[in-house]
């Protein structure tokens, strides 16, 4: 088995609905589209299962078969074309829309794009940050605003609303992470909270990406691996909930992650819209949410010719309770479009089970948990962390970003009559530290007295500031707003 993929530069017969041309063409060689999504193909005669998208396609079959595929489309159209697998000729690392797909001895492995994991720490001027191990504390989330998603909501607010600018900055950067959390299920519940402060940013906000930023200093890199298996007969998805977890608006997060074997398909965290008024209930609406993504992966395989059924483990006996008997009950509060899973329960095509809460994975994505319990929940997940770069993964410099030591005004030290400056040429928001910095001097030769004049980037305000660097609430201490400039420390004297 090995992949192919087909990257178009042109066609030769020119088509004003590119859709339709590449779908018809498919449908004459035998493939049949699927009706889950009009971008997968199946040719259940030469086992070919194609994936289309814009112009770059990705197919998965034998070696022959792929080499009749790869004939059939240079006909048609003008074509560049990668091979994934281990024989003579063939690849054992390719990229696929900037992602990274590599075959190893034990399964294959893909990679998202790091390099917006790069650019989100840049942006916030971390480069030089201390790493943390955990994407998002209780401390950042309870400095946090109220989330502003409910329409009429009124909560006093200490901190100040971001100027244009600045929301504007935060709004890019949570936008950015919220992208890459698709793909990176130990940031998905951290990237979900700072997105929902989008609308109406704070000054107070900025903690919440800040502390994704610092674990992103220490995990860019993040792997999944596929490992060789055989098909299983059943679609694996595990649910669970944090009922109230939000303090201001009392609302329940749902957390889940659908498994096909030992491969995670399919991972999420989002916020409850109804207000769940106890655990089981919110338990329940993650167990439907559950069972709805679980059917429509399920659907999904179907367009490659893969038949399983769906079972979904909580480790609420509640809520399992409840989707097991017939009508609401007690719960008379309930829309009955809640109970819809008793239905597909009754009619076998949904099994509930209970998991050990300790073995539920779905836990990483209700909250923020202790480094060792998301370690743990990822490695059940087949994911992992690194600070490392694959060899093929695309480099920042190619999206106009140049490293610190190669750039002309990068940062740098000047030392003058027993005082030590650090030059800030690139745009920054937090105050300096030199710990763990190259070419500053050692901690212990420098007194606490820390320096800072600058100019605001967005207004060409000017401002001074001293202070002690060796104190922990100043020591990082992000102003309002980027800038540049410079700051001073004093040798000690012999």
């Amino acid at each position: 088995m090995a992949q192919l993929n087909l990257s178009l530069y042109g066609t030769r017969d020119a088509a004003m609905n590119w859709s339709a041309t590449f779908t018809k063409y498919l449908n004459d060689l035998g493939f049949a589209t699927g009706k889950c999504s009009p971008c997968n193909f199946e040719h259940s005669v030469r086992g070919l299962a194609v994936t289309v998208h814009g112009d770059d396609f990705t197919c998965t079959g034998s070696a022959a078969a792929l080499r009749w595929f790869r004939s059939k489309m240079e006909e048609k159209f003008e074509i560049a074309c990668e091979v994934l697998g281990p024989d003579a000729g063939q690849k054992r690392e390719i990229r696929v829309l900037n992602g990274v797909i590599r075959w190893e001895d034990d399964g294959i492995a893909y990679e998202p794009d790091q390099r917006h994991a790069e650019i989100v720490i840049k942006d916030l001027g971390l480069e030089h940050a201390r790493a943390v191990s955990t994407p998002g504390a209780r401390e950042e989330l309870g400095k946090a605003s109220a989330p502003s998603e409910v329409e009429g909501l009124e909560i006093e607010e200490e901190s100040q609303l971001l100027g244009p600018r600045d929301a504007s900055l935060y709004r890019g950067i949570a936008a950015r992470l919220n992208y890459l959390a698709l793909d990176r299920a130990d940031i998905q519940y951290a990237c979900k909270e700072a997105c929902r402060r989008m609308a109406r940013p704070r000054e107070s906000d900025w903690g919440m990406l800040k502390r994704i930023g610092r674990y992103l200093i220490g995990a860019p890199r993040f792997t999944q691996h596929f490992a060789w298996q055989e098909l299983p007969k059943s679609v694996d998805t595990f649910t669970d909930s944090d009922w109230a977890g939000c303090r201001s608006t009392c609302r329940s997060t749902s957390g889940g992650a659908t498994k096909l074997g030992g491969h995670c398909l399919k991972s999420w965290a989002s916020t409850q819209t109804t207000v769940a008024l106890s655990s089981a209930e919110a338990e329940l609406y993650s167990l439907t949410k559950g069972a709805a993504q679980a059917l429509g992966v399920i659907s999904l395989l179907a367009d490659f010719g893969v038949s399983v059924s769906a079972t979904i483990h909580t480790d609420a006996s509640a809520a399992i309770g409840i989707v097991r008997r017939t009508g609401l009950g007690k719960m008379r509060h309930l829309n009955v479009r809640h109970l819809w899973l008793q239905d597909m329960v009754k009619r076998d095509e949904v099994d509930v089970k209970k998991v050990p809460g300790a073995a539920n994975p779905a836990d990483l994505l209700t909250k923020n948990l202790p480094a060792e319990a998301a370690r743990r929940h990822m490695e059940d997940l087949g994911m992992k962390t690194s600070t490392d770069r694959a060899v093929s993964a695309p480099l920042l410099s190619a999206l106009g970003y140049v490293d610190d030591l190669n750039e002309v005004n990068a940062d740098d030290w000047e030392e003058r009559d027993g005082e030590v400056t650090r030059t800030h040429r690139r745009p920054r928001l937090e105050l300096f530290t030199p710990l763990r910095v190259e070419g500053s001097p050692p901690a212990r030769e420098l007194t606490p007295t820390r320096t800072t004049v600058g100019v605001f980037v967005d207004s060409g305000e000017a401002f001074r500031r001293v202070d002690t660097w060796t104190s922990r609430s100043s020591a990082h201490l992000a102003l309002s707003r980027r800038w540049t400039g410079t700051t001073t420390f004093t040798r000690r004297r012999s």
